[in-house]
């Protein structure tokens, strides 16, 4: 076991949760396999005070949606970032030639869907449309069963965009917990509506090992890219030390 810094919000202690972040992977994916093979941990300074007023339980749900946007958006954007990208040479100001990169989503919107597995996906597919205003979207209703020891996920609704198939696939979701409506929605995707599960980014603000490992088994080939892996689930299948009910927190419904 790591110890860290005892000035939880230095940098320093940044550094040292995401090299354990990191390194705890590597070893289990070395060890048991039981980690996701295309798994993206993000680092950023900003996430120690983000995660700090996120995971209080006293921080308000003025707050809380606050803090969260701005989390999100940095998810986003990496997210966005992960999709194919072509060489686009353009001019300075200065007359000067730059050789860069433009995204699918810079060059081809349409072909991009963000895809919100509601209803705490819903505002993270906000900030996705914030950086991507012209991609399509689609909504999957699947929400565990709070009265089920395993709280297996239930599907009740989808409604996607004609030719989701050939599009590129922003999956959203902030917590990735059991992964049983994780892989629900990835099923619906791949199984029922031909998306390539190669051409899927996966987008979650917090996961746990035991839903990368349920993933892994079933859509190994998928990009995921979080800000957080936590410890793991407690007995009620809640990320500990997580953040508690991610959409009953940003929509006042707690």
């Amino acid at each position: 076991k790591m110890e860290f810094s005892i000035y939880p919000l230095s940098i320093k202690y940044l550094e040292e949760r995401h090299k354990y972040n990191a390194t705890m992977s590597t070893t289990k994916k070395k060890a048991n396999d039981d980690i996701h093979p295309n798994l993206i941990i993000l680092k950023s300074r900003a996430f120690v005070t983000l995660f700090t007023k996120i995971r209080d339980r006293d921080t308000s749900c003025t707050e809380f949606i606050c803090y969260t946007k701005r989390l999100m958006r940095l998810l986003a954007e990496e997210s966005v970032a992960h999709l194919p990208t072509t060489p686009h040479t353009i001019t300075t100001p200065t007359n000067v030639d730059y050789d860069g990169l433009l995204s699918v989503a810079d060059t081809n919107p349409d072909s991009v869907c963000a895809v919100s597995i509601v209803r705490a996906g819903d505002s993270l597919l906000e900030s996705v449309r914030e950086i991507i205003p012209g991609c399509r979207v689609g909504k999957l209703w699947i929400q565990r069963n709070e009265g089920s020891v395993q709280k297996e996920a239930v599907h009740s609704c989808t409604k996607l965009p004609k030719g989701v198939g050939d599009m590129h696939v922003i999956l959203c979701d902030p917590m990735l917990a059991t992964g049983g409506s994780s892989c629900a929605a990835l099923k619906i995707l791949v199984n029922d509506y031909g998306v390539n599960p190669e051409k899927i980014v996966f987008a979650n603000v917090i996961c746990c090992p035991e839903g990368l490992e349920t993933v892994a088994r079933e859509f190994p080939q998928i990009k995921i890219v979080t800000c957080w892996v936590d410890d793991e689930l407690n007995e009620d299948k809640f990320i500990v030390p997580g953040l508690g009910d991610y959409g009953d927190r940003f929509f006042n419904t707690v």
